[in-house]
């Protein structure tokens, strides 16, 4: 010990103090917000791209009945053309396993921070219970793109806890975003196909 030194004048080492309650609140309210305003939108896109997988899915059989059965067209040129505009979905399907996984992320907060899963299930409630705004079709595609930014803030909150991985490459969402706009327009397709065949 130092001759300056008394026993009473010890301190601890800046990186043994535990953090203190301020900093630890701020960073939990801080984790609340992001994840009530991602959830909803996590929680609305899942359901929304569900639907668009089904509606994809039977308007591309009713494609194939048109072109192999309807047209008589050779069902080898038929499955390369249907292939082809199935890819748009399979990147859909890939962004709605992501968001599926997701939705035990109230869970991963509240392993972190005790208040934080609670107060937003309490958020979730409120959207299945109607209170909070669904997302519309267009929207979609407007939510797909805003993750990215929501999936970057709440990624460097939880740390490695959650891997976000497709949400935060921007390209890839903006290929989600012309898959969901190529799904209205294949849908426009079906129904164009549908009333020439019943002329």
């Amino acid at each position: 010990m130092n001759a300056t030194e008394r026993p009473g004048d010890f301190t601890m080492a800046d990186e043994d103090r535990p953090p203190d309650g301020p900093t630890s609140a701020a960073r939990q309210g801080q984790l609340i917000n992001v994840l009530g305003r991602l959830m909803p939108l996590i929680d609305s896109l899942t359901d929304k791209l569900r639907n668009v997988l089904l509606l994809g899915g039977v308007i591309l059989g009713w494609i194939a009945v048109w072109m192999i059965f309807i047209q008589g067209w050779s069902p080898l040129i038929a499955l390369m053309m249907l292939g082809v505009a199935a890819l748009p979905l399979l990147l859909i399907l890939r962004f709605w396993w992501a968001l599926d996984d997701l939705q035990d992320l109230p869970a991963t907060a509240d392993r972190m921070l005790t208040d934080a899963g609670g107060q937003v299930q309490t958020t979730l409630q409120d959207l299945r219970a109607g209170k909070a705004p669904k997302l519309g079709a267009i929207a979609s595609a407007k939510g797909l793109w805003s993750l990215g930014a929501l999936a970057g803030e709440a990624r460097e909150l939880l740390g490695s806890y959650v891997n976000f991985g497709i949400l935060l490459n921007p390209l890839a969402l903006g290929l989600g975003v012309l898959s969901l706009l190529f799904v209205l327009l294949l849908a426009m397709v079906g129904i164009i196909l549908a009333i020439f065949t019943m002329l």
